[in-house]
């Protein structure tokens, strides 16, 4: 009993998030979202430090659509298949002059393993305040 609150409360600090489906599995295995929400330029000097967000999760084993948060834009990026265990997760926006180039990285806490990367680049639409990050969504 002691672990099950104890991980009821490390997922609550996290951040993950049920999303809304009728799912068995979704409920037990809900997306993880890492998220940031900052002011964002149009066109941004490339001469401004990259942003960044990071955590380490503990998965469970099995297939997860990766992608990005991009405003209210959230494309899947790849299907990974991922083994049960801890990782420290980042995702960063580096101001590129037209946009922003987005990248999460998923480093593995088991040696053995390699880590894992997506990218893409978002230009939003207007400049303001957005919420950009990453998510893996389980498909088990």
């Amino acid at each position: 009993m002691r672990t099950l609150i104890g991980l009821a409360f490390v997922l609550g600090v996290a951040g993950v998030a049920v999303p809304g489906t009728a799912s068995a599995a979704a409920a037990d295995y809900p997306t993880a979202y890492l998220t940031k929400t900052q002011y964002l330029a149009r066109n941004p000097d490339p001469g401004l430090p990259d942003s960044c967000a990071e955590r380490d999760i503990t998965l469970a084993a099995g297939r997860y659509n990766w992608g990005f948060r991009a405003g209210s834009s959230s494309p899947v990026a790849r299907e990974i298949r991922l083994g049960a265990g801890t990782y420290r997760w980042s995702t960063c926006l580096n101001p590129d002059g037209d946009g922003y180039l987005h990248t999460s990285v998923l480093l593995p806490r088991n040696p053995d393993w390699d880590p894992a990367s997506i990218g893409w680049s978002w230009n939003p639409s207007s400049s303001g305040t957005y919420t950009w990050g990453s998510f893996l969504d389980p498909l088990f």
